[in-house]
């Protein structure tokens, strides 16, 4: 039996960076705010990342990385940077001064995401509700358009309607079907390096309603990681291997398959497609010590990831020689003369020498001159895809028609279609986003 409902200006499905963030912004406006979590505790995947807040500085570099951008919500994004910084500052959290060259390009600092929550989560409470522990949630309709929620919380079935409800789930990549269904390539299999609860709610809520699918459903963001070894979040925090971009990648036919220099984001994205989902990272001495060991990015970890990376079991090797390497390689399946000829080529085309190469040459060669050589056998993970619903720049979802749903918004990794090979940022989305389909929602422009 349901019980009467409840009325409250907004609903917030999911309690992640852009289901708090529309919360927040919604307390800000005056509303009264139902906040639905599925797990026991707030936070989604961003509580587990670094909390890195940051995308292109500009729109030359944002189509420069990302050509094929949507013209709304990518712009939307990267002009929101200091908005969403500022409701961070305003929660009375630390905030890190920025720095200009993530990933070699992007603006970030790094933010206090447990404290930001925290203050975010009270704030909500104290106006509205938030609760965990919630599911089988379903939306409400009357005509064509979403006016609530039915959920089930605490063992009895409820009931709350709402002006709009917020999408906010996290995306799909903790549910092997979509996984396969959007991505293929046997994606079924590979390992999700973010927060297990997020299996598609948001995505399969939405399209209850007839919401439409976004663009860019076969890509994601994630990053290699070393190989056989259980992803758990203390290795991906600490053995990302974000270097790859400076060494040499190869599938276990022994030819190079990307441009490394295009990001390790990318490199995991197309290591998918490869035989067996596995490859190896190769690289020099040089590498070693300039990139290898050094901290990925301001406050990140220093450490040697070839060390650890051994230690807790997977497939590395160290050797004099790149003739000593291709032989310890060549024992995990990967085409030994396959190998060496794809090396001799690297290295020839980065001495100006013509060669057809499987993979363009980067635009900054692997040396591959200083020993001892350094290899590790890697494997792709998933953290969000970039696919999911349909929106438009207010965070409306949109039927297949591109009509907007009346009441209903998704943001987020909930939010598709905005990213697509190489990627721009995360929690930025989950800000600017959760503060786009709060004021759009309050000010009646989601009708």
């Amino acid at each position: 039996m349901t019980e009467a409902a409840e009325e409250f200006d907004l609903v917030v499905v999911g309690a992640g960076a852009g289901g708090l963030a529309t919360a927040n912004r919604a307390v800000d406006l005056g509303a009264k705010v139902l906040v639905l979590e599925k797990s026991q505790a707030v936070g989604g995947s961003a509580l587990l990342s670094a909390g890195i807040l940051w995308t292109a500085p500009n729109l030359e570099v944002l189509r420069r990385i990302q050509p094929d951008h949507d013209p709304v919500i990518g712009p939307l994004i990267v002009n929101n940077y200091d908005v969403v910084k500022q409701d961070v500052l305003n929660a009375g959290v630390e905030v890190s001064e920025e720095w200009h060259d993530h990933l070699e390009w992007g603006r970030a600092c790094k933010i206090d995401i447990p404290g930001v929550f925290a203050r975010w989560s009270e704030k909500v409470s104290s106006s509205g509700k938030l609760k965990l522990g919630v599911t089988d949630v379903e939306l409400v309709k009357e005509g064509d358009a979403v006016v609530g929620v039915v959920y089930r919380h605490e063992g009895r079935k409820q009931r709350s309607l709402a002006k709009g409800v917020v999408l906010a789930t996290g995306g799909f990549q903790g549910d092997a079907e979509l996984r396969q269904l959007f991505i293929g390539n046997g994606a079924d299999d590979i390992a999700v390096r973010s927060n297990p609860n997020s299996v598609g709610d948001g995505f399969r809520l939405g399209a209850s309603v007839g919401a439409a699918a976004s663009r860019h459903l076969s890509g994601f963001y994630g990053h290699t990681l070393p190989s056989p070894v259980e992803v758990t979040s203390e290795v991906f925090l600490r053995l990302t291997l974000y270097f790859s971009a400076y060494g040499v990648v190869v599938n276990r036919e022994g030819r190079r398959f990307s441009d490394e220099s295009l990001g390790d984001e990318v490199t995991n994205q197309r290591l998918v497609k490869q035989t067996g989902r596995r490859g190896v990272l190769i690289w020099d001495d040089r590498v070693q010590r300039e990139r290898s060991l050094a901290a990925p990015y301001p406050s990140g970890l220093t450490l040697d990831r070839h060390a650890e990376a051994r230690e807790i079991g997977a497939r590395t090797a160290e050797t004099e020689t790149l003739e000593e390497l291709i032989e310890v390689v060549r024992d995990w399946g990967v085409d030994g003369a396959a190998l060496a000829k794809t090396l001799a080529d690297y290295r020839a085309a980065a001495a100006g020498e013509k060669r057809a190469l499987d993979a363009p040459l980067p635009e900054r060669p692997s040396p591959l001159a200083e020993g001892p050589f350094r290899a590790v056998e890697i494997q792709p993970c998933m953290t969000i895809p970039y696919g999911g619903l349909r929106i438009d720049g207010d965070a409306r979802v949109l039927d297949r028609d591109g009509r907007a749903i009346q009441g209903l918004f998704a943001v987020g990794a909930d939010a598709g279609g905005a990213q697509d090979l190489r990627y721009i940022g995360g929690i930025i989305f989950g800000f600017v986003l959760g503060r786009r389909a709060a004021e759009t929602a309050l000010d009646g422009a989601g009708e």
